[in-house]
C-alpha cells in the first residue's frame, strides 16, 4: 500500500515539473517556425488638394469669459441700508431692553442682547459686515452674481421686523 502511494506521489511530481522544464539547446530559432504573411498594401497615385484647415485663434486673441456685470452703486445702496437698518434695530432694541416686561424672541439675537451696549453694537455691525462682505463676494462670482442682492436683503427685512417689533 506505501508502494502505491509513493509511486503516485512520484509520479503526480514528475507530471507537475514537466511543465516547467526546457530544452537545453542554444539555438534560437523555433523548434516549429509560424509562417509569416505580410500584407501587400497598393497605393493609387492620387493628388487629392485639402482646403487649407481653419485658423486657429490664439489665445491672446480670445476675449476673456464675461462675468456678470456687479452693480457698485446697488451694492453701496444696500451696504448703507443693512448698516442703517442694523443700527436702528439695535437702538431700538437697547432702549426697549431696560424694561421688566420685555424679551427677545429671535433665538438667533438672544445671547447678544445682554451685552454691554459696546459690544452689542460691535456684534451687530460686525454682522451687518459679514453679511455686506458674503453679498461682495457673491457678486463677483460667476455662480452667483445674480442673487447677491439677496443677503442684504434678508438682512434689511430681518433688521426691520426687529424694529418694528418693538415699537410699541
Amino acid at each position: 500500500m506505501k508502494c502505491r502511494s509513493l509511486l503516485g506521489a512520484a509520479a503526480l511530481i514528475v507530471f507537475l515539473s514537466a511543465t516547467n522544464v526546457r530544452a537545453q539547446t542554444n539555438s534560437d530559432d523555433p523548434l516549429f517556425p509560424l509562417p509569416v504573411f505580410t500584407p501587400q498594401i497598393k497605393t493609387l497615385d492620387l493628388k487629392i488638394e485639402l482646403p487649407p484647415p481653419p485658423r486657429i485663434r490664439e489665445r491672446y486673441d480670445a476675449k476673456p469669459v464675461r462675468v456678470g456685470r456687479f452693480s457698485k452703486k446697488r451694492f453701496l445702496i444696500l451696504s448703507a441700508a443693512v448698516y442703517g437698518a442694523s443700527f436702528a434695530d439695535m437702538h431700538q432694541t437697547l432702549k426697549e431692553r431696560k424694561y421688566d416686561w420685555w424679551y427677545e424672541s429671535d433665538p438667533f439675537a438672544k445671547p447678544f442682547v445682554r451685552l454691554p451696549a459696546p459690544a452689542y453694537y460691535a456684534a451687530g455691525l460686525a454682522m451687518a459686515t459679514g453679511v455686506n462682505w458674503i453679498s461682495w463676494k457673491m457678486g463677483h462670482s460667476r455662480k452667483w452674481h445674480k442673487l447677491a442682492a439677496i443677503p442684504q436683503l434678508l438682512a434689511i427685512g430681518g433688521n426691520t421686523c426687529g424694529f418694528k417689533s418693538n415699537l410699541f
